[in-house]
């Protein structure tokens, strides 16, 4: 705690203030978008596919280092299984939050938005003493019922 806020609240909003930013204002932003959105029309086009993933890849490494040690750091228990029960509720805040899975569209506003409404989904389950693989079912379901409602949209357009 510092100032009477957490450590990683502190390092979370000036980190998600810059990914916000890269991803809607710089050239990086727009061809991440457009290598999501359609490969081949970026390789196509002059992009040079391979150096945007790298650096995409290199980029979310260290994030995931970063996050690691603040998880590490938090619940003072380091294991190789420990991100483990998160990695479906990611998905799941992601596609909450518009990010399309096909690729191409979303954004990181929309998937912080996604993660404080399953949070919140979370407690509400929490307190009323849902288990752990109903929970698992839950976010399975939300993440298919997400996808599928996208696929109709696109189908009508």
């Amino acid at each position: 705690m510092t100032w009477g806020f957490p450590n990683a609240l502190l390092l979370f909003v000036p980190l998600a203030a810059l990914i916000v930013f890269t991803l809607a204002r710089t050239g990086f932003g727009r061809l991440l978008y457009a290598v999501g959105d359609n490969e081949r029309a970026t390789r196509l086009s002059g992009v040079q596919y391979w150096q945007v993933i790298t650096a995409l890849y290199v980029t979310s490494s260290v994030l995931a280092g970063i996050t690691g040690l603040l998880y590490i750091g938090l619940i003072k228990a380091p294991s190789l299984s420990l991100a483990e029960p998160l990695v479906l509720p990611s998905v799941a805040a992601a596609v909450i939050g518009g990010t399309s899975i096909f690729g191409g569209r979303g954004g990181y506003t929309g998937t912080i938005i996604g993660a404080l409404i399953l949070t919140v989904l979370t407690t509400l389950l929490t307190i009323l003493q849902m288990p752990e693989g109903a929970r698992r079912i839950l976010f399975g379901l939300i993440v298919l019922f997400v996808t599928a409602a996208y696929l109709r949209i696109v189908e009508e357009r």
